[in-house]
């Protein structure tokens, strides 16, 4: 999990020349899916980024922008 949220941060701060040292990525939620791996929803600046976590590696399940994941958090 610490290399995922490495990588984010990283991949952000590289295609983001707004975020100059800004710490614009927050976990939204998390949820155990086994003993080991794990299922994250992170706000990574404009972006929310879910996906999976585990001994295996990391699975991307899904990418929205920020505005979008807002308004269908207000629709349910």
């Amino acid at each position: 999990m610490a290399l995922c949220a490495f990588v984010l941060t990283r991949y952000f701060r590289k295609n983001n020349p707004n975020a100059k040292g800004s710490r614009n990525v927050e976990v939204i939620t998390s949820l155990r899916l086994s003993a080991r791996d794990i299922f994250l929803v992170i706000h990574c600046g404009p972006d929310v980024i879910a996906f999976t976590a585990g001994p295996q590696g990391s699975c991307l399940m899904g990418r929205w922008s920020y505005e979008e994941w807002k308004k269908s958090q207000e629709d349910s």
